[in-house]
């Protein structure tokens, strides 16, 4: 049958309905996304092709006393733009009439969660990709990439060189702390970490219930933050050990920029709106705005698949 633009859309589902379901895409979106509190978002009164941050240098430190008769000269304003240029991302589900009424409705809310889970999901992908274009990586161990053994595991020393890299170039923190990124096998060697100084030691006696529920929490001045969306690269280390990628972070090292917000999309295309499309659209981007507050560790993980 020919396509006609005849068609019902949300207006003809029932304001109460329509409520749950943006409700329950609001909340998984919320529980799947980790990535984008921390990222510097940008909002505009207007949508545009692409979109630009400044980044301001720091201004020269002062070492020389001032001249009491002597007015204070002034130093030039150095900035650069990141320029983000939004792209389009969604993601659509299809139920039909019959299963809504088969089912009381449940499987109308159970698209909306979905939709959530994918479109937070999906952030967190992104903003790991972006931060996946860093040049500030290092392998543990210092080893080469094909060398990467399973032992490889991330362990504190790591950790401490990655919170030295990002102290050194005096990266101001995300509150009190600066932020890990990590994909839980890699936070399962962090936790799992029983030397001198490691994790367990250091929480055993002071947070022992923090070593009870196996939360990482706090550790070598960052918190710790799982996020499953991590970058892995399957097989690359030696023979067919994977590689993981975590992020440790300061302030201003994620930038997002949004001409559309992800927001739940109701459709439908038949006449009788039998066919109901669930899904959510966006049109955003993530990317590094300060280079020097991203740091990448690379490791292995003794529980990784590890294996063809």
């Amino acid at each position: 049958m020919a396509f006609t633009t005849n068609m019902t859309g949300t207006t003809a589902l029932d304001d109460s309905i329509l409520t749950a379901f943006d409700a329950g895409f609001i909340l998984e979106n919320a529980q799947a996304d980790v990535m984008s509190q921390f990222a510097a978002t940008a909002s505009f009164d207007i949508a545009a092709g692409s979109y630009q941050l400044p980044r301001y240098s720091q201004l020269t430190v002062v070492t020389t006393p001032l001249t009491q008769d002597e007015d204070v000269a002034s130093e030039a304003m150095a900035d650069t733009k990141v320029v983000f240029t939004p792209a389009e991302y969604g993601k659509v589900v299809t139920r039909t009439n019959l299963a809504s009424l088969q089912t009381g409705g449940k499987v109308d809310l159970a698209a909306a969660k979905l939709v959530g889970i994918n479109v937070g999901r999906t952030m967190n992908k992104l903003a790991c990709l972006a931060l996946d274009a860093s040049t500030n990586k290092r392998i543990v161990d210092g080893v080469a990439e094909g060398s990467l053994a399973a032992t490889n595991v991330i362990d504190r020393d790591e950790v401490n060189r990655a919170y030295n890299r990002l102290a050194r170039k005096s990266v101001p923190m995300v509150g009190d702390r600066y932020v890990a990124i990590a994909h839980e096998d890699v936070l399962f060697e962090v936790r799992n970490d029983v030397t001198a100084g490691g994790w367990v030691d250091v929480n055993k006696y002071s947070k022992a219930l923090k070593v009870l529920n196996n939360e990482v929490g706090d550790f070598g001045g960052f918190r710790w933050i799982r996020n499953n969306d991590a970058t892995f690269a399957d097989q690359s280390g030696a023979g067919t050990v994977d590689m993981y990628n975590s992020y440790f972070i300061g302030f201003n090292a994620l930038g997002k920029a949004a001409s559309l917000d992800p927001t739940i999309v109701f459709t439908s295309t038949d006449k009788l709106n039998r066919f109901v499309n669930v899904g959510w659209k966006a049109a955003l981007e993530f990317k590094i705005v300060e280079s020097d507050a991203v740091q990448i560790v690379q490791s292995a993980s003794s529980v990784g698949a590890n294996a063809a």
